[in-house]
């Protein structure tokens, strides 16, 4: 009867130790484990002329869809993979999908496209995707470029480079795209998306390639990078919160810019706690830029461009709402306006290489409510003779700003005519606001 017991306790604790080193033991192999898939291991040859589209699509399906693991580990190896538009689509089985491109990822030509793309790379209901290099995407934009600029017209209807839509904890790290045909990054419906040290590369004269564009988007953190296009090295649009900027260096390109807001009268667009800070601009059109269209409906809220550097910029710090996007604002007078609250402008400083260091003009007396300027200290750039401020129809609190303020009525008639520097058709826009 004692050896039984005894057997018995054993077995016992046996079991017990199991148990016990089942639970402490190492949580990747129950909880963490890791799926790592290899676009070549489906087939990609990576020799930058073969077609790779089936293989990278067969990869991420082997992964996405595979719920034995935990994370789900996508890569592009050394190599040069040419793929045509492709959609990579969640949710997926795995908690968390990380991208590792080292090698380059590259767009085929213009005319291997299919009619009516309007993106080359794009990733919708993915949760806690991160993309990381050190390699590239790049957008074998020449082509596009070429075509609608030899037309005579805008660039809006070529394709985004990589669009995000309806994505959650997205991260991009160490990206690099080149030669966007439009925009380089489109982030619309997202919520949360950090970006650390982006590198997007386009000429200056290559029309609507946006850095980074974002639409009906919740708590987005861009941290450290380069951007330097042919348009808005960061546009922000309507529906879009949290937005915090910091640590970048933008140029050539069209600056930074909260809008085009209010381009759908009947569409209620609204943009909210937005920070830039420590910023650098180099030779741009504009550098901060809060721009809203006549008759549009919406508000623009507490928002603040702080630690700036301009060098040789057009037009250093823009507050408009007279923007004109097509050319065709005919009308005289305002039915309505994006309300304007809470904007400040501090510690702005470099030089101007046009004549309005500062140009604030709003529609109305109430449009436009606590506006702050505050060491501010813009010079003429290298051959520009003198720069002065302009401030019309706004109530501004300013404290050492040069060249000084002084607000003046604003005539009824006038309109600052621009050309068209960002690009985001009806439809588009209506989808991403209808997402919020």
């Amino acid at each position: 009867m004692a050896t039984h017991y005894s057997t018995v306790a054993v077995t016992v604790t046996f079991v017990l130790s199991v148990i016990s080193v089942l639970l402490l033991k190492p949580q990747k192999n129950l909880f963490t484990s890791t799926r790592h898939v290899n676009v070549k291991d489906h087939g990609a040859v990576g020799d930058g002329k073969t077609d790779d589209s089936l293989a990278v699509t067969n990869a991420w399906n082997a992964i996405c869809h595979n719920s034995s693991y935990s994370i789900g580990n996508f890569n592009f190896p050394t190599g040069n993979y040419q793929i045509g538009p492709l959609t990579f689509t969640g949710p997926c089985k795995p908690g968390k999908m990380v991208v590792n491109v080292t090698g380059n990822v590259t767009a085929s030509l213009k005319n291997a496209w299919p009619n009516n793309v309007d993106t080359w790379i794009k990733f919708e209901h993915v949760t806690n995707l991160v993309i990381t290099g050190p390699g590239s995407f790049n957008g074998n934009g020449g082509s596009w470029w070429n075509q609608c600029e030899a037309a005579k017209g805008t660039c809006e209807n070529n394709p985004t480079a990589l669009a995000f839509h309806d994505c959650r904890g997205l991260t991009l790290n160490g990206l690099t795209s080149i030669n966007s045909p439009r925009n380089h990054i489109s982030i619309n419906a997202c919520d949360g998306a950090t970006i650390t040290n982006i590198n997007l590369k386009a000429p200056e004269n290559a029309s609507n390639t946006d850095g980074i564009d974002i639409s009906a988007t919740n708590g987005v953190n861009v941290n450290g990078g380069n951007i330097g296009t042919g348009d808005d090295c960061i546009a922000i649009n309507g529906g879009s919160y949290n937005i915090n900027i910091t640590n970048l260096s933008c140029g050539p390109g069209h600056g930074i810019s909260v809008g085009s807001l209010g381009r759908i009268p009947s569409v209620k667009e609204v943009v909210s706690n937005i920070k830039v800070s420590s910023v650098n601009f180099f030779n741009t059109q504009n550098g901060v830029r809060i721009k809203t269209v006549k008759d549009g409906s919406g508000s623009a809220s507490n928002i603040t461009f702080s630690g700036i550097g301009m060098n040789g910029v057009q037009n250093p710090i823009v507050l408009s709402q007279f923007y004109c996007p097509h050319q065709n604002c005919t009308h005289k007078s305002y039915s309505q306006a994006v309300h304007i609250s809470g904007v400040t402008f501090y510690d702005i400083h470099g030089t101007s290489a046009g004549p309005n260091a500062i140009d604030i003009e709003c529609a109305n007396e109430n449009s436009c409510v606590g506006v702050a300027l505050s060491k501010i200290n813009i010079q003429p750039a290298k051959g520009q003779s003198g720069v002065i401020s302009i401030c019309k129809n706004a109530n501004v609190q300013s404290n050492v700003v040069s060249p000084p303020l002084n607000c003046t009525p604003l005539a009824a008639a006038s309109l600052i005519e621009m050309p068209l520097d960002y690009s985001h058709n009806d439809k588009s826009q209506q989808e991403a606001i209808a997402t919020t």
